[in-house]
């Protein structure tokens, strides 16, 4: 006969062929445990992620709140400190040491292994009743203030891979789920032997929901939020392209192939990320999307959507974000800062996926991108750092430098140019 446990391994299990987020699982999980007459007053589920920016997601339900809080921390966070002050670190040092052990198996006998066995699964229990053991971690110390009696932490890795942070840290890809009680005698064999069963399926699912997140967020990291998201959305076909009303900002380095010579690769890679976070940095803060960066200079693109983002509104975060760019070189030391220009334009472009049937580009093209991009080389020649046309400078409330009708490299035609002030 079926028990609470097997009952709740049953729809983790079955969630495993959905999408979802890790902190709904956490969240109905507490919730089903609770229904089950399983006294859970907190649980916590976390993951190392292989990310370039992200090294840690946690989500955390706590009994007496009734909601979840969701932590993702940076890569450079995530050091020996971190895990030596935390039990979760403890259980993932054993995980690692298991896995290296049992990886050296053939994968497929392994699994057959696994079926109803705990073996790689090591499981920390935690009596905070007990002086000696609550002050073992910080963390042990505020459970206990707060009721919690007893704490059981389980750990698995997914698969063999590894991966090094900042400080030097390497740690075997995992995850960790905890559950708490404040029950005074603390949990039952029976809840901690159901607890064990179900955290095989529970960390299944945990993968799965994980995986999904990571490439999502990975897209994000490497096309961009809007267009990761149009990505894994099926925007995937070679030729999957639609035309879009935006505010277009192309920047690029100036003097970067004479600092390249000057200064070491280490040295020289440090300036153009300097560069990248300037105006990169304002882009997204306002809202923009970079779409690509090509080699030391970048597209970024403002889209217009109708409804909350009208073109007057983007010409403006456009130009905001120009302007926020060049202030944030200034925080730089003088003897580390580049120069560089913004072009700005809007118009149309043609966005999606292009490239050959192997190798696609999910980008935007089409002759504003053109505009853009030889508006910027214009900053140059007339020494002035921010150029639009006259199509983005009539929707912004401020009024520009004209610098009178500029042939421009494939246009026919002579194009109005207009200078705005860095206002640095």
């Amino acid at each position: 006969m079926s028990d609470v446990f097997d009952r709740i391994a049953d729809w983790l299990q079955k969630l495993a062929f959905f999408d979802g987020d890790v902190g709904g699982l956490v969240e109905h999980l507490s919730h089903r445990l609770i229904d089950g007459g399983v006294p859970v007053a907190r649980v916590s589920l976390g993951r190392l992620m292989m990310h370039p920016v992200i090294g840690l997601v946690d989500a955390t339900w706590d009994a007496s709140t009734d909601r979840i809080d969701w932590t993702v921390m940076p890569r450079s966070s995530v050091t020996d400190d971190l895990f030596d002050k935390a039990p979760f670190g403890e259980n993932t040092k054993l995980t690692a040491r298991i896995a290296t052990k049992f990886f050296q198996s053939d994968i497929w006998d392994l699994a057959d292994g696994l079926v109803g066995e705990t073996e790689m699964m090591p499981v920390l229990r935690a009596n905070l009743t007990d002086p000696s053991t609550r002050d073992k971690y910080p963390i042990y110390q505020k459970l206990a203030a707060s009721g919690i009696t007893d704490y059981l932490v389980f750990s698995v890795p997914f698969g063999k891979r590894s991966i090094t942070f900042e400080s030097g840290t390497q740690w075997v890809l995992g995850a960790s789920v905890s559950f708490a009680t404040k029950r005074r005698s603390g949990f039952t064999q029976r809840e901690i032997d159901g607890l064990t069963r179900l955290s095989i399926p529970l960390f299944g699912t945990v993968h799965v929901f994980t995986e999904q997140f990571l490439a999502a967020e990975l897209m994000e990291a490497y096309l961009g939020r809007i267009s990761g998201r149009s990505v894994l959305n099926g925007q995937i076909s070679r030729g999957d392209v639609r035309e879009i009303d935006c505010a277009l900002l192309f920047s690029d380095m100036h003097g970067s192939t004479a600092l390249s010579q000057r200064l070491s690769p280490g040295d020289y890679v440090a300036a153009v990320n300097r560069y990248f976070d300037c105006v990169a940095g304002a882009v997204h803060d306002h809202g923009g999307e970079v779409l690509k960066f090509v080699g030391d200079g970048l597209l970024a693109i403002f889209p217009f959507d109708g409804h909350r983002r009208l073109p007057e509104d983007m010409c403006e975060a456009a130009l905001s974000a120009a302007r926020e760019a060049f202030q944030r070189r200034e925080e730089i030391e003088p003897e580390n800062r580049t120069d560089f220009g913004i072009g700005l334009h809007m118009g149309a472009a043609i966005y999606g996926n292009v490239g050959t049937e192997s190798r696609l580009d999910f980008t935007v093209t089409g002759t504003s991108v053109a505009m853009v991009s030889r508006l910027e080389g214009l900053t140059r020649s007339v020494d002035a750092p921010i150029l639009a046309t006259s199509e983005f400078a009539e929707l912004v409330t401020e009024t520009p430098s004209t610098l009178g009708s500029h042939t421009l490299r494939g246009f026919d035609d002579g194009v109005e140019v207009f200078s705005f002030e860095p206002l640095v």
